[in-house]
């Protein structure tokens, strides 16, 4: 019962706060960015503004979706993950979080984009959010590698950076994709599959999949 409960509470945290990111973008995006306070986005969003503030710093975090806890990277069970290298292991992380997202995620990030389209400044913080992202990554690959036996040290760290670095770039190319055609939140993913398969051919050359 309590697991279900605890369930139940995150689902409606992670509802009440994408419905903020959405409103937050939503008027960014009708008034401009410096019109916009903090009472517009919580009426929108239909929350008090002490809401908005347990979730976000600011409006601008909103807009970006990075909560006050930096908990913005899907919940992956690793532990149901089988590869047969640290490549594919940290493939299967990335392509676990994609499979996560729903349309109406996919919908808010391409309108996320054209908030940036409008105001490329907000870039740096985007960034932020991409390294706490990546940094999440890595860690899965670290312990992965060491619970393969690969001792600690920089040569690790040196390959589960890497291996995210790369596998991070396929998402990109996956993202590209997806932004320059009408795409669902499961074409993405398929999007994430063909990006991965054209890395592999590089760094693999004519080897099959």
């Amino acid at each position: 019962m309590h697991t279900t409960e605890l369930g139940m509470r995150e689902r409606k945290k992670l509802h009440t706060r994408q419905s903020i990111e959405l409103a937050a973008i939503d008027l960014v995006l009708e008034h401009g960015f410096d019109s916009v306070t903090i009472e517009a986005v919580a009426e929108r969003a239909d929350v008090t503004p002490r809401t908005f503030f347990n979730h976000f710093a600011d409006k601008a975090d909103a807009v970006l979706g990075i909560a006050r806890d930096n908990d913005i990277v899907p919940d992956v069970d690793v532990s149901t993950i089988v590869a047969d290298t640290p490549f594919a292991f940290g493939a299967a992380v990335v392509r676990a979080g994609i499979a996560q997202l729903d349309d109406s995620t996919v919908d808010t990030d391409k309108r996320r984009r054209e908030v940036f389209a409008r105001y490329p400044e907000l870039l740096t913080r985007e960034m932020q959010k991409i390294e706490l992202i990546e940094g999440s990554i890595t860690r899965h690959i670290e312990n992965h590698l060491a619970e393969s036996g690969m001792p600690a040290g920089i040569d690790r760290d040196d390959l589960a950076l890497a291996i995210t670095v790369t596998i991070t770039a396929a998402a990109r190319l996956a993202f590209i994709r997806w932004s320059r055609e009408p795409a669902s939140a499961l074409e993405l993913a398929s999007f994430f599959d063909h990006a991965v398969a054209s890395i592999s051919a590089i760094t693999n050359p004519g080897k099959t999949q």
